[in-house]
């Protein structure tokens, strides 16, 4: 074992990974709440209900990030399902979804 592989502190990486799922997950949320704001007079109440789902997916991902990298005593391996990139990816998915329908009811 090398020298810097000794020297780094034992589970500072899944700590890491964890703080970036939830920093991820968070700035999600922030952005579906400026995308509701700033769309809100083009489309109206669907804005609103947009950024819920979207803050509930976000809130789904960081829940998710958090217990992915918990350490079990009875388990050593990290689950690995693809769920909070999955939910992740629809929360934005339904951002670029609000932009695009406040563009083209802008532009009509």
């Amino acid at each position: 074992m090398s020298e810097l592989a000794r020297a780094t502190p034992h589970g500072a990486q899944p700590e890491r990974t964890a703080l970036s799922w939830q920093r991820t997950a968070l700035t999600t949320a922030a952005g579906a709440a400026i995308i509701a704001r700033h769309t809100g007079g083009e489309i109206g109440p669907a804005a609103l209900l947009i950024m819920l789902a979207t803050l509930g997916l976000a809130g789904a991902a960081f829940v998710l990030g958090r217990r992915r990298y918990v350490p079990a005593p009875v388990e050593p391996s990290r689950r690995r399902d693809g769920r909070a990139p999955f939910v992740l990816a629809l929360a934005i998915t339904g951002m670029a979804l609000t932009e695009l329908l406040a563009l083209g009811l802008a532009a009509a």
